[in-house]
């Protein structure tokens, strides 16, 4: 299970709550003037390859990334899916739909900037239901 950066800082956000840990003011005192920034990943993972936006409906995009496969959202972003798992390769390099049948994706695998940190692809994949299966 992958959390999505609204997750972690709500879970992190708990921890820091809770009776044990709010007992102590030293930490709530370091950690009252912060604010959440992302801070990775940077070099390895975590590479945007391509996306692919539903222009009828722009809240609903899918992002295929250079090692973490195909990631949709209908919520702007706020919370993601990831569609790719079951696949060999979770390396993509491209992603485009229909969008005539936004239901219609293609997605083109191997990452075009390969380096160690990501796999090779091995062809394009076809799905007709919105990335819940998909046909190489």
């Amino acid at each position: 299970m992958r959390l999505t950066r609204v997750q972690i800082c709500v879970a992190l956000g708990s921890v820091l709550a809770s009776p044990a840990v709010a007992q102590d003011g030293r930490i709530q005192a370091a950690v009252s003037n912060m604010e959440w920034r992302e801070i990775g990943p940077t070099i390895m993972g975590g590479r945007v390859a391509d996306l692919a936006v539903v222009e009828s409906n722009p809240a609903t995009f899918y992002v295929g990334t250079a090692t973490g496969g195909v990631w949709r959202t209908t919520s702007n972003g706020a919370s993601w899916e990831s569609l790719f798992d079951g696949q060999s390769t979770a390396s993509i390099g491209d992603i485009t739909l229909s969008q005539s049948n936004p239901n219609l994706i293609w997605v083109g695998t191997g990452e075009p900037q390969n380096r160690q940190s990501s796999p090779w692809g091995n062809g394009v994949y076809k799905s007709t239901d919105a990335g819940r299966t998909w046909q190489h």
